[in-house]
């Protein structure tokens, strides 16, 4: 897995634009219970009008808690002794600025072990890129039944942090879709909010995220020493990351026959991007037709596919410049990641992904990762049963301080 040829990575790319569409992502609560070290809030919004930021916002550093309400939709599953808040809090945009993010913070029931509970974030995989597209927005998508992520960390004492990322969720945002800087921030300033709303808990701190939400917890462990130092991150994993966006305009410019099937995926690689970064500019990318397509995106609902995208022939105008949205996109390309923090990276046989995260995993080898891949022969884009109970044992032995096995296996 060592020394890859760029031919190699070439035909992986080919690969990712059949693997990209299989990025769709797919408690009890505690009652009036006031969250551990806070008073009870006043004013909460009702319904969803809580997802509407106050302007201006409240001053305070990442992580601060905005508001807070008890989390308990019918729709919920679990069975475990535990409450769940729903969280606005304050992160850090793309610009550098302060912007208000959403997500979940479950604490299970009882007092808390000697030391503090440790926190677990659990990062989603793709809904959509509308503010509705969040896991606290959709109760069935959100994790809280007992065969989950989020059951197996809490039954093993965690409080676990579910972020919507920026722009899922609190209305006013756009999502910029696969940007890593934007994903990490969310995540580890709930995990810091985490803190705030369950006040006994240590600085031991996991992430475990898949498909999208493993894109996340490598750019998570990536930004971890420098943005959040006191977030004592111990590992993550990172169950087939979203992987080879970066090739997508280059083929769609070629007109590759490859690229046919995928023009939704390069809008909403687009439409993230833009999001992200000023310099990405929609209309001097698309045709007037992929235009009004990206553009319904943000409204259609979630995972629907509603939206009729243009042929391949209709999508990008001829002669159009692709250098900022080229760099957009390699910036947050999921081989970028640098980092300490080990990584577990679990990966399912029948997945499209399965090639080119084998490739991932040796170009993190080689740039020093203590990586681990697990390959799942009979798996499939979302790892069940023993293959999941198995990353979470190994996500409970970062947190005990069992060293890795070596600096990459596989």
């Amino acid at each position: 897995m060592h020394g890859h040829s760029h031919l190699a990575l070439r035909r992986a790319a080919s690969c990712a634009l059949v693997a990209l569409l299989a990025l769709a992502g797919c408690s009890r609560d505690g009652g009036e219970r006031v969250p551990e070290g806070r008073a009870a809030p006043t004013a909460v919004p009702k319904g969803d009008a809580f997802y509407d930021p106050p302007r201006p916002l409240p001053p305070g550093k990442p992580g601060t808690v905005i508001r807070q309400r008890p989390y308990a939709p019918p729709e919920l599953k679990l069975t475990l002794p535990t409450h769940t808040f729903l969280v606005m809090y304050l992160s850090t945009g793309t610009d550098g600025k302060p912007v208000p993010a959403s997500g979940l913070v479950t604490v299970p029931d009882g007092p808390a072990p000697t030391g503090g509970r440790p926190v677990a974030a659990v990062d989603h995989g793709t809904m959509g890129i509308g503010s509705k597209c969040a896991p606290s927005r959709m109760p069935a998508f959100a994790g809280l039944e007992d065969t989950s992520a989020v059951a197996k960390l809490l039954a093993r004492g965690y409080v676990v942090a579910q972020p919507d990322y920026i722009g899922l969720g609190v209305t006013g945002i756009r999502h910029p879709y696969l940007n890593g800087r934007s994903a990490a921030y969310a995540t580890l300033d709930l995990l810091r909010a985490a803190r705030t709303i369950a006040r006994e808990t240590s600085a031991t701190s996991l992430v475990y995220g898949g498909s999208q939400g493993g894109h996340a917890a490598l750019w998570t462990a990536h930004y971890a020493p420098a943005y959040a130092p006191e977030v004592d991150l111990k590992g993550v994993v990172a169950n087939a990351p979203a992987v080879g966006f970066e090739w997508m305009p280059a083929l769609f410019a070629q007109q590759s026959p490859v690229a046919t099937p995928y023009a939704g995926m390069l809008l909403t690689l687009i439409d993230g991007a833009a999001a992200a970064d000023p310099k990405v500019r929609p209309a001097e990318l698309l045709t007037p037709h992929a235009l009004t397509a990206a553009n319904r995106m943000w409204t259609e609902p979630c995972m629907s596919g509603e939206t009729k995208i243009p042929p391949t022939t209709d999508i990008l105008r001829p002669g159009a410049d692709l250098e900022p949205l080229d760099a957009a996109l390699k910036a947050s390309a999921s081989n970028e990641v640098t980092t300490t923090v080990p990584v577990l990276l679990p990966q399912g046989g029948h997945d499209v992904l399965s090639n080119l995260n084998r490739t991932l995993a040796g170009e993190l080898c080689d740039k020093g990762v203590h990586l681990e891949f697990k390959y799942y022969a009979d798996q499939g884009h979302t790892i069940d049963d023993a293959p999941l109970d198995a990353s979470i044992a190994w996500l409970d032995a970062r947190r005990a301080g069992t060293p890795v096995t070596g600096s990459c296996t596989f």
